[in-house]
């Protein structure tokens, strides 16, 4: 169980590795680029926030997986 769990946070840190590598990449912040994405939001206030809601679902599963871990309630 612990190998499984290690396995989980190493996915979840390459996840959060390749985020904020994305997130200064021109997928994110492209050059000249300010058409509405989401209900009239500029294309990278519109893509900032949904990295910025990625980064707090994976904190949020390493803290269970943490949390389990160290058996709290």
């Amino acid at each position: 169980m612990k190998k499984r769990r290690v396995a989980l946070l190493k996915i979840l840190d390459g996840l959060a590795l390749l985020t904020f590598i994305a997130s200064f990449s021109p997928l994110v912040t492209p050059e000249h680029v300010a058409e509405p994405f989401i209900l009239g939001l500029p294309y990278t206030l519109g893509a900032g926030l949904l990295v910025s809601f990625l980064f707090v679902i994976l904190a949020y599963l390493v803290s269970i997986i943490n949390k389990e871990e160290n058996h709290a309630d």
